[in-house]
């Protein structure tokens, strides 16, 4: 019997511009929450995030579900929030502190099963055999697959939702790896990007912009500026944070431009934040000023970079 590994990185997605329109591929809803690989073992369960940190006492519920199964077994999915007209919610999601808003795990991959590693498994093999694992408990939202990728996607953007992923049939579960296996087409233009700094405000606000970037070839490089999206009784904590992280010296390898001439105050590059934007100027750059959504727990700064659609 084969031992079960501990840990796993989680395949990733390649961006794209337009849905996939082929039979080689199935096709699913993209969801808005937190990447969790969870593992089943003698009844015992954790909870792993993207970036590997244990999440199992933050969702108990789901946890208890988990130790439910009867079944020692790995799944791939996402912890979501559904908001009152059943769409998943990232702000409340954020929030949860297990109370009793409605939290589901949109469970989508199926790794492992009683001593069984199914990485080499074709997917559909794999998502069969995980539908018929969670079917019991109402927790788990089985993350059903369509035939038709751009009707599919044509129906979140009449929803407004997040987008959709293309997954090829046959796929195995290569960890970590970030291919052509599966495929995220946003309805949104939605990245992660680390905070590097913030500027002042000559206003009655807490500070004006964030400033942020990502990772390219070791180095943090800025990207651009937020302009919005924070919530005024929130903003004094975010800027607690920053101050808590403040530092003399910039940690972007650039020049940070389009400052405006605020004064900037620099951090250590510990926060991620999700952001949404307009579009990418040619030298690799936010076109105009970005919309902050959240800050991202669940991922450690240095997995953050450029994602160009392909």
């Amino acid at each position: 019997m084969n031992k079960m590994p501990e840990h796993i990185k989680p395949m990733l997605c390649t961006l794209t511009k337009e849905p996939m329109d082929s039979d080689e591929y199935l096709y699913e809803i993209k969801w808005d929450g937190y990447r969790i690989v969870s593992f089943v073992k003698n009844g015992k369960v954790h909870m792993d995030s993207r970036s590997g940190l244990n999440y199992t006492t933050k969702y108990p519920l789901i946890e208890e579900a988990l130790k439910g199964l009867g079944h020692d077994a790995i799944i791939d999915g996402e912890v979501v929030v559904f908001n009152d007209e059943g769409k998943p919610d990232f702000d409340s999601l954020q929030l949860y502190n297990g109370s009793e808003m409605p939290i589901s795990y949109a469970v989508f991959d199926l790794l492992w099963l009683d001593g069984n590693d199914l990485r080499e498994f074709p997917l559909v093999d794999r998502k069969e055999l995980l539908k018929k694992l969670v079917s019991k408990d109402k927790i788990f939202r089985f993350s059903e697959s369509f035939d038709n990728g751009p009707a599919l996607y044509e129906k979140m953007l009449e929803l407004n939702l997040e987008g959709i992923v293309a997954k090829k049939k046959d796929s195995e579960y290569n960890d970590g790896e970030r291919g052509y296996n599966w495929l995220k087409t946003p309805t949104k233009k939605r990245q992660e990007f680390v905070i590097g700094g913030w500027a002042e405000s000559d206003k009655a606000r807490s500070f004006k912009s964030l400033l942020f970037g990502a990772y390219e070839n070791g180095k943090l490089v800025w990207i651009g500026r937020s302009g919005g999206g924070y919530k005024q009784s929130e903003m004094p904590g975010i800027l607690k944070k920053l101050q808590a992280i403040e530092t003399e010296d910039s940690p972007f390898a650039n020049k940070v431009l389009d400052t405006k001439g605020a004064k900037i105050h620099w951090v250590k590059p510990q926060l991620v934040a999700n952001f949404e934007f307009a579009t990418w100027t040619k030298t690799g750059r936010i076109r105009k000023p970005a919309t902050f959504l959240g800050f991202r727990q669940d991922k450690k700064p240095k997995q953050v970079v450029r994602e160009v659609p392909k």
